[in-house]
């Protein structure tokens, strides 16, 4: 039995940025140019994708003579109406053919109106067809092929900040138990020239994998060696004890609890390989493991097989390492 079971576990992550940006276009367009790819740095403000100006352009044009066009229908329309109130006055005209030009000329203000959005969405479209760069960084993937046409919101690359890095693992979802705020992770790269470093604890992600049922933890840490690189595989494994972490918890498998459920035990070797029967408090259940609350202290040797087929004062062998 070992208090340090726990801490002994490595789990297996990878180096990620702090800040990640997901870029898209805010119009419709035809992707034009996207001349970077996976792994490329950038600085702010570089241009990392177009839409097709020719095309935008023609839109705005479009849009500027369809208002044109209806700017002239409302001075048709209001002209129109001044006669026919200028006829109903005189009584050469009647008041249905005022309502009449009373209505066209309304239709031909509102017609006004949209023509007038529809070329403001336009040039807003044009001013919007170069993606740039937010922030200094790397280019992680690539979401879409030049000539595609790409809607408002499409993903269209995924961009990493070049300052801030940190570490992301999945652990079982027991393990969470012994983690509070602050709790620190020893992590090492796989790389001959990769040092051990010190991650704290930043977030636990609220959701747990749907395959695995696995959850996620990210580590903040800080100033790291160039070593590790974003998409570094590193392990990781809960330091201790450090503050904010759980010491001196002590876990065995549950196939090492034997006796009943009101009084359990477990078989404990003593001098000389003899065996004695120890009752112990049972603590938490963490999946295939028992926390041990009392009765049996760290560093002794515990029977965690074929435990109902041994006897007290039976001496056993050799432990197997």
């Amino acid at each position: 039995m070992t208090e340090g079971a726990i801490r002994q576990r490595v789990f297996a992550g990878i180096i990620e940025a702090e800040v990640t940006s997901i870029l898209a276009f805010q119009t419709l367009g035809r992707l034009a140019s996207l001349p970077v790819a996976a792994g490329d740095r950038v600085r702010a403000g570089d241009a990392l994708a177009t839409l097709d100006q020719v095309t935008l352009q023609e839109d705005v044009a479009a849009a500027t003579a369809a208002l044109a066009g209806a700017r002239a229908e409302a001075v048709l329309a209001e002209q129109t109406l001044a006669r026919a109130q200028e006829l109903v006055r005189r009584g050469v005209s009647s008041a249905a053919q005022l309502e009449a030009a009373q209505s066209a000329r309304d239709s031909a203000v509102t017609q006004v109106t949209s023509a007038e959005a529809d070329l403001e969405r336009a040039e807003d479209a044009a001013r919007f067809g170069t993606l740039s760069a937010p922030m200094d960084g790397i280019v992680l993937s690539t979401a879409a092929e030049p000539g595609s046409v790409v809607s408002p919101g499409t993903p269209i690359l995924t961009l990493a900040g070049l300052t801030g890095r940190e570490a992301v693992i999945d652990v079982p979802t027991e393990f969470l138990t012994f983690l509070k705020p602050g709790a620190t992770f020893e992590l090492q790269g796989h790389g001959t020239s990769a040092v051990p470093i010190t991650g704290t604890l930043r977030l636990i992600e609220p959701t747990a994998d749907a395959g695995t049922r696995s959850r996620r933890l990210r580590l903040s840490l800080g100033d790291i060696p160039p070593a590790y690189r974003l998409g570094s595989l590193i392990s990781a494994r809960l330091s201790g004890p450090e503050p904010g972490t759980v010491a001196g918890i002590m876990t065995l498998p549950a196939t090492a609890i034997t006796g009943t459920a009101d009084a359990p035990a477990v078989w404990r070797v003593g001098e000389g390989r003899i065996l004695q029967l120890v009752p112990v408090t049972l603590g938490r259940s963490l999946g295939s493991r028992v926390e041990i609350a009392a009765g049996i202290a760290p560093g002794e040797e515990i029977v965690v097989k074929g435990v109902n087929s041994v006897t007290e004062g039976q001496t056993v062998g050799r432990r197997i390492e």
